[in-house]
């Protein structure tokens, strides 16, 4: 498939480009011999806003083998989990040969198959992470790409093939004292580029090295504004399920290509005041929706249809459609458009005021002037990577009240005030 989207047409902030050149100076510095850059969420990324959804995939290729009343989902995470405490580290062989117990399954060999085929087709290119990559090849740097040893050597290697990288050196650590030892690259002159503050940053400068920090798309989204929060809220107890799987997939998207290259929190924005990210994923999500949708009132009317006055909206919706389409329409089985009306709703119920003026030529004055006077501050609730594992109240809640229903709507909006 390739590189998902061409970035690089899209203009970027003046924060975004001072990013980007600080950090492409930092790797052209003659002191600097070599630069490693952490595989995930650097060079690596995937539409996924949440570990678990891959494995969400699997749930029928588990089916045909295995009769357990546990989710395939939930086994791969708990296997995973169990993998580390055990071993201190993480493998599929590890991992899967906990499963075959946990699962009932006797032979796991077309589950791995499957999740390295799964793996390798929804992993692009960061744009960013590549363009500094590219940078350090110009300046003749030696290159080091760093992973953390759960695929296959060889499904790596498939996978940066096919994101474009190489004349690299792998290495498979998790400590970056490693990453300095394997190297053969004196401490002062290696680079690191990473995810994790801890990981990435703290241990090679305490380790005599430099450090530059590329920070993970999915939590720059969830940090950029309450939309993310609000969605949380809505669906306390069901955001984690398969119903939802399309919605959480939508973000992953919206995570990948809104915060590729970093930026931060606009002023009294959620979308880090620019229509187009609006576009994207209020105008994308409901799309896929509108035609069911019930209109209670003239400002969610009026809402409703931006076509014509705002390109970069409907830019946004557009490529959302396309790109969401490119990665799941072979999955129209998991993909439920459960939710996919809230991004709309927290923009007509909850918007800021630059987000708001977005908006102005699309609505009358009337309409525009009791929206603002309407408007009222959203539920939010952290957003988590992993699932939350529910206790035995939120167990009873899915059989008493079904999921969808409107008597859990409310209990959820209960349940979460009561979080707070």
């Amino acid at each position: 498939m390739g590189e998902f989207m061409n970035v690089s047409e899209r203009p970027f902030s003046a924060g975004q480009n001072d990013i980007i050149k600080k950090m492409s100076g930092e790797i052209a510095k003659t002191e600097i011999k070599a630069v490693s850059f952490r595989m995930k969420n650097v060079l690596v990324v995937t539409p996924f806003s949440a570990e678990q959804d891959l494995f969400m995939l699997m749930e029928n290729d588990f089916r045909k083998i295995s009769r357990s009343e546990k989710s395939f989902a939930q086994l791969r995470t708990d296997a995973q989990d169990s993998a580390l405490k055990k071993y201190g580290n993480v493998s599929l062989d590890s991992i899967y040969g906990i499963i075959s117990k946990t699962g009932k399954v006797k032979n796991t060999e077309s589950l791995v198959s499957r999740e390295c085929g799964l793996i390798e087709r929804f992993s692009e290119a960061r744009y960013c992470g590549k363009l500094l990559y590219n940078e350090a090849l110009k300046h003749g740097k030696k290159i080091i790409i760093v992973t953390d040893g759960m695929y296959p050597e060889s499904t790596v290697e498939k996978i940066l093939e096919k994101c474009g990288y190489n004349n690299y050196t792998l290495i498979k650590a998790e400590d970056f004292g490693e990453v300095q030892e394997k190297s053969g690259i004196e401490p002062s002159g290696l680079l690191h580029i990473g995810s994790n503050v801890e990981k990435d940053v703290e241990a090679p400068i305490l380790k005599g090295s430099k450090a530059l920090l590329l920070s993970a798309e999915v939590p720059l989204m969830v940090r950029s504004g309450r939309l993310r929060g609000f969605i949380q809220s809505s669906r306390l107890l069901d955001i984690d399920s398969p119903e939802y799987l399309a919605l959480r997939c939508a973000f992953g998207l919206y995570a990948m290509y809104g915060f590729d290259v970093p930026q931060n929190k606009a002023a009294k924005s959620d979308f880090c005041n620019n229509p187009y990210m609006l576009g994207f994923i209020v105008y994308g999500t409901f799309s896929l929706i509108q035609d069911s949708y019930e209109y209670y009132d003239q400002l969610k009317q009026e809402l409703s249809s931006p076509a014509g006055n705002n390109q970069k909206i409907l830019q946004g919706r557009d490529d959302f459609l396309r790109v969401f389409n490119q990665y799941f329409f072979e999955f129209d089985d998991f993909m439920k458009y459960e939710g996919f009306e809230l991004p709309f709703e927290f923009l007509a119920d909850h918007s800021a005021p630059a987000d708001r003026m977005l908006l102005r030529s699309c609505i009358s004055d009337s309409t525009y002037k009791k929206w603002s006077e309407n408007v009222t501050d959203p539920e939010i609730l952290p957003v988590y990577a992993r699932t939350v594992k529910k206790n035995a109240v939120s167990q009873l809640a899915d059989k008493l009240f079904p999921p969808g229903t409107k008597i859990r709507t409310i209990a959820d909006g209960i349940l979460a005030k009561s979080h707070r």
